[in-house]
């Protein structure tokens, strides 16, 4: 399978992905995701609202933070 991650640029920076723009960084979390082995938190929603359709949950980007990998939450 092929991933294309996200830069810290793309995803904060001046060169910010148009979607990201519109909608912001907070990336709703599906049931499928959590049952993997994502991290989800019952206290970070979506602007769309506070129910368990609305819950974040951290997500990985290409740039490395001190060796490790870098998440957005």
């Amino acid at each position: 399978m092929d991933f294309t991650l996200l830069t810290e640029e793309q995803i904060f920076g001046d060169n910010q992905i148009d979607v990201l723009k519109k909608f912001g960084t907070k990336c709703a979390i599906s049931d499928f995701a959590i049952l993997l082995g994502g991290y989800v938190d019952s206290d970070f929603y979506t602007s769309e609202g506070e129910t368990l359709k609305n819950r974040t949950g951290w997500w990985w980007t290409k740039t490395p933070y001190d060796n490790d990998a870098r998440v957005v939450d």
